[in-house]
């Protein structure tokens, strides 16, 4: 993860809307800029650079649609949903055809109050973002959380879960925070698109953490069940004459 980086909310920062969710804070996704606008918001971003430092860049925001019909023909299309992962560029690969290649970390949590549309040599969106996670400060430790999330991870099914392992590995270490693996688990455990973009909307760290903690009882009791359904005959009790 990268050190603690602020985010000045009093400048606009660029957009970059998908169809779906696919970052969240504290988490980290690689991402093909390949249209004219987004490789020039990548090379922007970058462009802001001090000493070579590529954590300097510029931000920017990963949004999503707010509807799939739209033409792509008018000024303010498409229409964006409100939440937005605020990100930052941790690593970049310029690709032969003028494509960027980019790994983003998710910083926070925000919400659009306003968009300037591309405008002059810029093919690209901003907007004025405001922040929307109800806590202040960094990301913390809840030692009773993670114990129930530890207890969960280590027994059943979900112990044999190798994509869960990173997490387990944190939780042992004991110097991860705990709102970092809400978010980890969150990403790998909600799958279907208005489930992503509820959490990335969700002020609450506290309902964040609980949804995980229900997804994983949910998934440790879908695997137990599983489990069952195929154990041979004779260890579910049963014998054949």
């Amino acid at each position: 993860m990268p050190p603690a980086i602020r985010i000045d909310f009093s400048r606009p920062i660029a957009l970059f809307p998908l169809p779906a969710v696919i970052v969240f804070p504290h988490t980290a996704e690689w991402l093909v800029a390949f249209e004219a606008r987004y490789r020039q918001l990548v090379e922007d971003c970058l462009r802001a650079r001090t000493d070579g430092n590529i954590l300097t860049a510029a931000p920017f925001a990963m949004a999503t649609y707010a509807t799939r019909q739209w033409t792509g023909e008018r000024i303010g299309e498409p229409a964006l949903r409100p939440a937005v992962c605020v990100v930052k560029i941790i690593d970049h690969r310029p690709l032969s055809d003028g494509r960027h290649q980019i790994l983003m970390h998710g910083i926070t949590r925000a919400a659009i109050d306003s968009i300037a549309e591309p405008d002059g040599r810029r093919l690209y969106r901003l907007a004025r973002l405001r922040p929307i996670d109800t806590r202040v400060g960094g990301p913390r430790r809840m030692p009773a959380l993670e114990a129930a999330i530890g207890r969960l991870l280590n027994a059943g099914e979900l112990a044999r879960l190798p994509r869960l392992e990173q997490v387990r590995g944190w939780i042992r270490q004991g110097n991860v925070p705990t709102d970092v693996l809400v978010e980890q688990l969150n990403d790998f455990l909600s799958r279907r698109d208005e489930v992503r973009y509820r959490l990335l909307a969700e002020p609450s760290g506290r309902l964040r953490a609980r949804n995980a903690l229900s997804e994983l009882r949910h998934l440790s009791d879908l695997l137990a069940h599983a489990e069952e359904r195929t154990a041979s005959p004779k260890s579910r009790g049963i014998t054949l004459n």
